[in-house]
């Protein structure tokens, strides 16, 4: 048993130099007379293992502790107490209990736990930071020095190291030495007991269910939920501060989606353009080659024409000869002759503007050729630039080397051919020698084979005896690595059976811990469920209390009014106008109830919105109608306005719309504002006033007034005002209880489900083990038949070995004999086979192959150099060839140069021409019109038939004409096609891959003319052009915009996800601080029940009577005290506050005996607690303190005998000579 062996005071209080009191396990009691210094060596126990104050040993500062001669005959005082304690009995447990220490934590909402606040009964929660105990005795040791001024430094060690009073008191929490226990009772401790209210007596529990340590840790949870809502307010602000931007962003990114669209749009109707442009060329050469077509059917039909037309104009012409006769002889020749001459002019002018025309077209074409032919020059040169460097290639390069290749190849074969020659002719002596070798192996194999027969049927014999060895060796070896196998099998498996023995433990004691953590969620969830009633109930009251109030006060019927979504109404009075603060005191007085007033449009919303409070019985209202209202008229004094305090009229400080004066007008009426009563008293029966501190002056004379009054519901500015703070904490909490209550739910869920795993797997790591332990018992089995199969096989091996020796002597008898003939063998053998293997023979095969390879590779540069001389050949073709083209190219280009210039030339003499016989023409017209001054009627008939025959000579050079048009047509539509061909070929290049739909298209019927798809392509056209000034129009665009907002949005999408983190978080902290208290109230409940439990049976054996403690407020003990209650033998039940001094005394050390007992200690220490007690309840104490001793060491300061006899040991004091204190110890 852990005890105090030993205590050395040196210079302390009474006791000079050093002195040593031992002590022993059990009872000690220290007495002695008054003033001799026993109750100092408690106040020693306290001062070393800091235990109390100074104060509390009897001191006012801890200088006074040091002893008055040591302190005055020395510049530096100083004092020090050991304090040796017993711990070999402790050493020997301390192993075993951290095991089950360690795993006794339970984890409640993954964070909390119940032995983390408090030690468990036997008091040994011992941290896991300190230092373990390696020797018997454990010393303790604190040093006082004080200076001559007065300063003083103190000092602990613990085995003479150095430590804080912290690490001391981690120590002495391991010994379950606790500075709030009640290790040392003094003397004011019992009258402390006494004299404390209930709240602190109820405190002493607290502190020893470690309620403090759960207050700690709710208040840090709760200071780390309140970062959590710091963090959750400050991301709402971000969220806020996003969607603003994001609200921003989304007319950016509307804007820069319809610009990236139309531009889309735009790129793809381009592409429709270039389809379209294909497919119109396409339609256009379609409708060119029909045209074509239709122009030399044309052709054919003008040509018929023309031949009829000769015919006619034949017969046209000798009747107008005929006429011309009769004319002549009027003297018309001349006329004729100039008309024939001007008509000459004429027709040499219009051939000469048609060849005129001819000639522009043809340099033209001349010109086109030109270039045409330039551009096929540079193709032909860059392909001749390639067909020079690839002949070069093979001029200097491939065809010299396959030449070469060649030769090597038929060099070789001839010379392996003549080698082939003089090896065939050595071959015939090489055979004769064969054949005489293989007659004499013959020979000598007749008579080795029967030898070797009988050799080999004892082999034979040997060998089925190795493998009958071998196979029982295997045997032997697998039996023995089998039964080594099984060996290693049964060392694993035990250690699988004790790992599945300490699995089995492991899941036994997490399923202990999950129940236990349910057992605390469903408590929480009880107490939470039982908390949201009791919160309900008062939400319940408040809001029913709350609603009567607006029935009396009339607000809950305009309630009703504002949330029915009536049509026409405005509002109430008070929401209609804005006051200053100043003087809105004064105007709600004015108004009074007036405020709660409704105003509606017209007198119809008014009659629609009684109907409705009628129909729903929600209590009256008064409505004010905009149409109808009609304020009262009043006579406004000017000489009012220079009253002293005369502020203004009541209705010009409200400041609202318009159309809501007269609303005001009617609310006030004549209603002045004064500041002070004084001021307006002067003035009372003139006027309705009100001052600014809320006095009523009414015009009738009354006034009303007083204390500030309680402002009603409604304010300026605002309608009814919202619920009260106590409304909104009771919502908030049970808002709180509600989330609690699902988390629990599914925490509840969760804990049930991991409970069902861990008992299945419970049953599972069970059933594992029973298992393995068959397998074990099946191991042991297997291992002995193995041990048996092994010694059979040893056994068998031993025999067959001794055999095999005899066949082993038999051979090698044999082997001697067949020895001789098979070295005589083997030497013709040798000779034999050097002679198959000579060199003749090894040549003459090699020579026959090398020839047929070096054959077959001649034949392969033969004909790889066939191949090179037609290539090369082939290059020479069609370099000749492009030679021959770009030759020719220059001589068109040529005769295109001069066709340019002759008709160059030509177009200049044509156009000066041109120039003569219009000059011509002119003199021409002028003479013909002088002639025909001359003639008269006798012509018109002549002039019909000329007429005529010009029409007929018009409708043939026309026709002529038409045909030499359609000819000159046919050759420029055969050109546009060859144009419109190679447009064709451009546009079809450049069409987009895929081809796209267009849906334009869909409708065009297939045989629709050009026309129509041209009238699409402009179409189209127009809407590009259309769409990209719409694009231009739109510009600037923010076309970052689309990636901001992408990125606005992820972070919006990510700071929700932490806002509900944090949520979940927040949820997680409110049921971790509800765990917390839950735990806080087990904790106090067990510590409660198990002190009454302890108290009752205490003061029973103490006073023969019943007692308990009780609580003032069970459901909740933390609001209340505690009360020590006693029924001593013979009495009435009493409080401690009615009963006498020993009662009080006996009951108080009950109650401290009964928390010793909830957590005990190694040693107590009693200073003269049983002074206040008779004779019969010392003895009694000293009989409790006897018993307990058994478990404790008690050392008891006591001037009592029945306290003294009852001790095993006495310890005396005394003070000799008034110096110092002397100890002399005594054992009864």
């Amino acid at each position: 048993m852990v005890h105090i062996k030993r205590v050395e005071l040196s210079h302390f209080k009474s006791f000079g130099g050093t002195t040593s009191v031992p002590l022993l396990p059990g009872f000690t009691v220290i007495s002695g007379p008054n003033g001799s210094g026993k109750s100092n060596i408690l106040d020693a126990l306290l001062f070393c293992l800091g235990l109390a104050t100074s104060k509390g040993m009897r001191a006012e500062r801890l200088p006074d502790l040091v002893n008055h001669n040591h302190s005055n005959n020395r510049n530096t005082a100083e004092t020090s107490v050991s304090v040796t304690f017993d711990v070999s009995d402790l050493l020997d447990v301390e192993r075993d209990r951290e095991t089950p220490l360690q795993n006794s934590r339970v984890e409640t909402n993954g964070r909390a736990s119940v032995q983390e606040a408090r030690e468990n009964h036997n008091g040994y929660l011992l941290t896991n930071n300190h230092q373990p105990l390696t020797n018997n005795e454990w010393i303790v040791t604190r040093r006082l020095r004080v200076a001559k001024g007065g300063t003083y430094a103190s000092t602990f060690y613990i085995n003479g190291e150095p430590c804080s009073v912290s690490e001391l008191h981690e120590q002495l929490n391991r010994l379950r030495i606790y500075p709030e226990g009640y290790n040392v009772v003094l003397q004011g401790d019992v009258t402390r007991i006494i004299t404390m209210n209930s709240r602190e007596r109820r405190e002493i529990i607290d502190e020893l269910a470690g309620v403090a340590e759960f207050d700690r840790k709710i208040e840090k949870t709760k200071e780390t939920l309140e970062s959590v809502r710091e963090r959750e307010e400050r991301y709402r602000l971000i969220e806020e501060e996003l969607l603003r931007s994001l609200e921003r962003l989304t007319a950016d990114r509307t804007k820069a989606e319809k610009y990236k669209k139309l531009k889309a749009t735009i790129q793809e109707k381009q592409q429709w353009e270039t389809v379209l442009i294909w497919r119109s060329l396409q339609e256009q050469e379609r409708q060119l080659q029909a045209q074509l077509v239709a122009g030399e059917t044309e052709k054919v039909q003008l040509s018929e024409q023309l031949n009829a037309l000769a015919t006619e104009i034949s017969q046209a012409a000798s009747e107008l000869d005929r006429l011309n006769s009769q004319v002549k002889a009027l003297g018309e020749d001349e006329q004729l002759s100039v008309a024939s001459q001007l008509a000459t002019q004429k027709a040499k002018r219009h051939q000469l503007q048609q060849r005129q025309q001819e000639l522009e077209t043809q340099a033209q074409q001349t010109q086109a050729n030109i270039d045409r032919t330039s551009s096929e020059i540079e193709q032909y040169r860059q392909t001749l630039a390639h067909l020079t460097q690839e002949k070069t290639q093979l001029e200097e390069e491939t065809i010299p080397c396959a030449i070469e290749q060649h030769n090597q190849a038929r060099e070789t074969l001839q010379k392996s051919r003549e080698r082939a020659n003089a090896i065939a002719e050595a071959s015939e002596a090489w055979v004769q020698e064969q054949t005489s070798l293989s007659r004499k192996i013959s020979t000598i194999q007749e008579t080795l084979n029967p030898q070797r027969t009988e050799h080999a049927k004892l082999s034979e014999r040997c060998d089925r005896l190795q493998k009958t060895l071998e196979e029982q060796s295997q045997r032997l070896q697998v039996t023995e690595q089998e039964l080594f196998t099984k060996q290693a099998d049964v060392a694993n498996l035990s250690t699988q059976v004790t790992d599945s023995q300490q699995q089995i433990q492991t899941l036994a004691q997490q399923l202990a811990a999950a129940e236990q953590e349910r057992s605390i969620q469903q408590d929480t969830q009880t107490r939470l469920l039982k908390e949201q009633r009791e919160k309900q109930r008062q939400l319940d009251k408040l809001e029913a209390t709350k609603q009567a109030q607006q029935e009396i006060q009339g607000t809950y019927a305009t309630q009703i009014i504002l949330q029915s979504d009536l049509a026409g109404v405005c509002g109430l009075v008070a929401q209609l106008g804005q006051v200053d603060p100043r003087y809105q005191l004064a105007l709600e007085i004015a108004a009074g109830g007036r405020l709660g007033y409704v105003v509606v449009e017209d007198d119809s919303v008014a009659a629609a919105g009684i109907e409705l409070l009628k129909q729903k019985r929600a209590g009256r209202a008064t409505f004010l109608p905009l149409n109808k209202i009609q304020p009262p008229r009043f006579n406004e004094t000017v000489a009012m306005r220079y009253a002293r305090g005369f502020i203004d009229l009541a209705v010009n400080l409200v400041e609202c719309d318009s159309r809501y004066r007269n609303i005001f007008l009617y609310i006030f009426g004549s209603t002045v504002v004064f500041e002070t009563l004084n001021d307006a008293r002067p003035h009372l029966g003139k006027h309705r006033i009100v001052t600014l501190e809320g006095d009523l002056l009414e015009s009738s004379g009354a006034m009303t007034g007083g204390s500030k009054p309680t402002r009603s519901s409604i304010h300026f500015g605002t309608p009814t005002s919202g619920e009260s703070e106590e409304v909104q904490v009771l919502r908030q909490r049970l808002a709180e209880i509600e989330q609690l209550l699902s988390r629990t739910e599914q925490l509840s869920w969760q804990n049930t489900s991991h409970l069902k795993q861990l008992t299945q797997e419970l049953t599972e790591a069970r059933q594992k083990a029973k298992e393995q332990q068959l397998r074990l018992e099946q191991l042991h089995k297997d291992i002995q038949r193995l041990t048996a199969q092994r010694e059979e096989l040893t056994l068998q091996v031993l025999q067959n070995r001794q055999e095999l020796e005899n066949v082993y002597h038999g051979i090698q008898i044999l082997s001697a004999e067949i020895s001789v003939l098979e070295a005589e063998l083997q030497q013709q053998q040798r000779r034999l086979d050097e002679l198959e293997q000579s060199q003749t023979h090894s040549e003459w095969q090699q020579i026959q192959n090398s020839i047929k390879i070096q054959e077959v590779r001649v034949q392969e540069r033969e004909q790889a150099l066939r191949h090179a001389e037609s290539e090369l050949k082939d290059f020479h073709n069609k370099y000749q060839r492009i030679e021959e083209k770009i030759t020719e190219s220059y001589h068109r280009i040529e005769e295109y140069q001069q066709q340019k210039s002759e008709v160059g030339s030509r177009k200049s003499e044509v156009e000066n021409e041109i120039v003569a016989i219009e000059a011509k023409i002119a003199e021409t017209e002028e003479l013909l019109q002088q002639l025909s001054e001359r003639l008269g009627e006798t012509k018109i008939e002549r002039d019909r038939a000329e007429t005529a025959l010009r029409e007929l000579q018009d409708r043939q050079q026309n026709l002529s004409w038409k045909l030499q048009k359609l000819q000159e047509t046919q050759q420029e539509r055969q050109a546009f096609l060859e144009s419109l061909q190679v447009q064709i070929q451009t546009q079809q290049a450049e069409l987009p891959d895929p081809l796209p739909e267009v849906p334009l298209l869909e409708n065009l019927a297939e045989g629709e003319d050009k026309k129509t798809i041209t009238q699409i392509l402009e179409q189209l056209q127009q809407e590009i052009r259309n769409a990209q000034k719409r694009l231009e129009a739109m510009e600037p665009v923010n076309m970052l915009a689309l990636e901001e907002h992408k990125r606005t949005q992820e972070r919006l999408q990510e700071l929700s996800e932490k806002l509900s983190t944090l949520e979940a978080e927040r949820t997680e902290l409110l049921l971790r601080i509800e765990n917390f208290t839950t735990l806080r109230y087990r904790s106090f409940k067990e510590a409660f029940d198990a002190v009454n439990e302890n108290f009752k049976n205490i003061f029973a054996t103490l006073s023969d009577g019943d007692g308990y403690l009780q609580l003032d407020d069970p459901e909740n003990p933390f609001n209340g005290g505690l009360n020590l209650v006693a029924h001593p033998k013979g009495k009435p039940v009493q409080r401690l506050s009615s009963m006498s001094g020993g009662e009080k005394s006996l009951t108080a050390l009950s109650f401290i005996f009964s928390l010793q007992r909830y957590r005990p200690s190694p040693f107590y220490a009693f200073d003269e607690v049983d002074m206040f007690l008779d004779g019969a309840n010392v003895e009694k104490l000293s009989k409790m303190i006897r018993h307990q001793a058994q478990q404790a060491q008690f050392i008891v300061v006591s001037l009592r005998r029945p306290m003294i006899e009852s001790s095993e040991r006495t310890i005396g004091v005394t003070q000799a000579r008034g110096a110092y204190t002397q100890v002399l110890g005594i054992k009864l």
